[in-house]
């Protein structure tokens, strides 16, 4: 399963279709494409509100898992 946090519960498709966020814009972040730091705030809402997490704890996990998974990449 992509991820965009190593702890996330929710696949990226259910996170699309729960929140209304868009699947091709999710896919960015989970392969790496995009850093979860240009995500908007209104999206890291969306996303914690149904994962169970404090937004800012989100936002580092993601950002954490970024890092450790696509910076060499970049």
């Amino acid at each position: 399963m992509k991820k965009l946090y190593k702890e996330q519960k929710n696949s990226i498709y259910k996170i699309g279709k729960e929140t209304g966020l868009n699947l091709e814009g999710l896919y960015k972040y989970a392969k790496g494409k995009s850093h979860p730091k240009n995500m908007k705030a209104s999206n890291v809402l969306k996303i914690a509100y149904l994962e169970k997490i404090e937004p800012n704890i989100l936002m580092k996990k993601m950002i954490d898992y970024w890092n450790e998974n696509f910076k060499e990449n970049k």
